[in-house]
């Protein structure tokens, strides 16, 4: 039990804790979505998609919880300020009945940006700390959830939601700059880049490398629309309205 609170060992880089997470989300983001959508009732395709979101709502909440109750929460670190935490905190709340031009927005942000979190994680602990669970939870939770949505219910992504999810995450960059002042903390790495290594290490010091992340993530979020680009040439009406267009999630008997 000791090992659930206090910390077992560090966490290493694409060491086997790692790569076993990755293994497993990698898994479960190819089988479950096309499991779902092509075996499942619309009703338990939704009930699915609901669980997921508690589940990694509950992920950020437990970890601030347990820094609580230890005495370690930090208001300068452990606020649901950065992206992935807030997206994490509010996914229940924004996917309980989730709209086309939402998921198209936070399919780009999500992957764009939580993807960095996976391959270059900041964990704070190692297996099998609570805050290892947290951590991985909320991250990769967020990942298998806005895949799943997007291959459940067929939402394509189009190349408008490549610019609209950068100007997004540049508004709150901007937005994030506020508190960081007046809490002299770090949330958005707006301020300083990570203490781990990330992309960011080859993109300038402060704050250059706030401009110079502007055409990776360009490229990144590029790169995350080819998968769709044949099928937004054929037809727009996945995004066009404010239900899903094989189900409407309102009139759903669940």
């Amino acid at each position: 039990m000791n090992g659930l609170f206090l910390q077992a060992r560090g966490f290493d880089f694409f060491g086997p804790q790692h790569l076993s997470t990755l293994i497993i989300l990698i898994v479960l983001s190819v089988w479950l979505p096309v499991f779902a959508r092509d075996r499942l009732r619309p009703q338990n395709q939704i009930w699915i998609a609901r669980g997921l979101a508690i589940i990694v709502s509950l992920g950020i909440l437990s970890a601030a919880i347990f820094r609580l109750l230890t005495n370690q929460f930090d208001w300068r670190v452990d606020l649901p300020l950065d992206l992935c935490n807030l997206l994490a905190l509010l996914l229940p709340v924004l996917f309980w009945k989730p709209r086309p031009r939402l998921v198209e927005l936070l399919y780009f942000m999500i992957l764009g940006g939580t993807g960095q979190g996976i391959i270059t994680p900041n964990s704070p602990e190692g297996f099998p700390h609570i805050l290892f669970f947290s951590y991985w939870i909320v991250h990769c939770g967020l990942v298998l959830h806005i895949i799943y949505v997007v291959v459940v219910w067929r939402i394509y992504p189009r190349f408008v939601g490549v610019l609209r999810s950068l100007l997004a995450m540049n508004v709150y960059a901007v937005v994030m700059l506020v508190p960081n002042y007046f809490m002299g903390s770090n949330y958005f790495y707006v301020m300083a880049k990570p203490d781990t290594p990330s992309l960011l290490d080859i993109m300038g010091p402060w704050p250059w490398y706030i401009l110079t992340a502007q055409p990776v993530a360009l490229l990144i979020f590029f790169l995350l629309w080819l998968p769709f680009i044949r099928r937004n040439s054929a037809t727009d009406i996945h995004v066009a309205g404010d239900t899903f267009p094989s189900i409407n999630i309102d009139n759903a008997k669940v």
